[in-house]
């Protein structure tokens, strides 16, 4: 699985919004798009639902969240997200 990542977390909105907009158009299968943010961002996961794309909401802590998006055929494949400790984080399915 090939990553594209996306570090959200200073980018004032809509940027992210928009960069993740143009990855997703872009992306094929084996890639999924790994995002950083500071917040949970709803208006993508309306667009990954239009895309028929899958997405995991991983919350890492207070502000810090990581949004995996991806083909549903290749969720299968998609690394395992751990936390320093071993701790799984809080993973959302939405």
């Amino acid at each position: 699985m090939e990553e594209l990542l996306l570090d959200a977390r200073a980018m004032p909105p809509p940027e992210p919004f928009e960069q993740a907009s143009g990855i997703l158009r872009e992306m094929v299968p084996g890639q999924y798009l790994r995002m950083h943010h500071r917040r949970v961002p709803y208006p993508l996961f309306a667009l990954c639902q239009a895309m028929s794309l899958n997405y995991r909401l991983i919350e890492k802590g207070r502000d810090s969240y990581i949004i995996l998006v991806y083909f549903p055929a290749d969720e299968p494949r998609l690394p395992q997200e751990r936390l320093p400790q071993g701790r799984l984080p809080q993973e959302k399915l939405l």
